[in-house]
């Protein structure tokens, strides 16, 4: 079943892991190859390119570009060129969601969770692989942060007020196409029982 509105297919995009992690992988390095993506991901090729065409299907990667070499047909694929601004449209339809329906808002924060749990994964795959020395370099730049914070509900808010003052217009410029090679995931989750 197709997906009626942009963000029911983010949603539905979102909530499989396969998915998700592709589409993070085109968000991170636009114009990738089904067998690029199935590289860095680690899946077979043929899982990759069934994803890639449920997700032109739904209308949230744009057709793939084709380039001819030498002995071989190469396709690109990319996020609609359109994706910042339908996102920005819908931004309104996901908090009006979000408010309305436990279940939307159940879905909604799985789906996100999803898309960290597939950055990870990829994270954690490619450290492996990682020359000592690019993992040197990285501690001496200080470069990585890791928390694990537990706190009053209070603190709770008070941090969640400064993340999302510090990061305001800052998230729509991950959405621009062009290669992103660094990836920074936030997350909170309240108490939820």
């Amino acid at each position: 079943m197709k997906p009626k509105t942009f963000p029911d297919a983010l949603i539905h995009t979102l909530k499989n892991p396969t998915r998700a992690a592709i589409f993070y992988q085109l968000l991170r390095k636009p114009n990738s190859t089904a067998t690029e993506i199935a590289k860095r991901l680690g899946e077979d090729f043929d899982v990759v390119h069934y994803h890639l065409k449920q997700l032109r299907k739904i209308n949230l990667i744009q057709e793939p570009k084709v380039i001819v070499k030498r002995n071989y047909v190469e396709k690109q694929y990319s996020i609609r060129s359109d994706f910042k601004e339908r996102l920005l449209e819908s931004l309104k339809q996901l908090a009006v969601k979000e408010k309305e329906s436990p279940k939307d808002s159940r879905n909604l924060i799985a789906a996100f969770l999803t898309v960290i749990q597939s950055i990870i994964t990829e994270s954690t795959k490619r450290l492996e692989t990682t020359s000592d020395d690019v993992i040197k370099n990285i501690m001496e730049k200080d470069i990585v942060e890791t928390k694990i914070v537990f706190c009053s509900e209070q603190d709770y808010l008070l941090l969640l007020e400064k993340l999302r003052d510090v990061l305001g217009e800052f998230v729509l410029k991950t959405f621009d196409p062009v290669e992103k090679p660094y990836t920074i995931a936030l997350i909170a989750i309240p108490k939820l029982d």
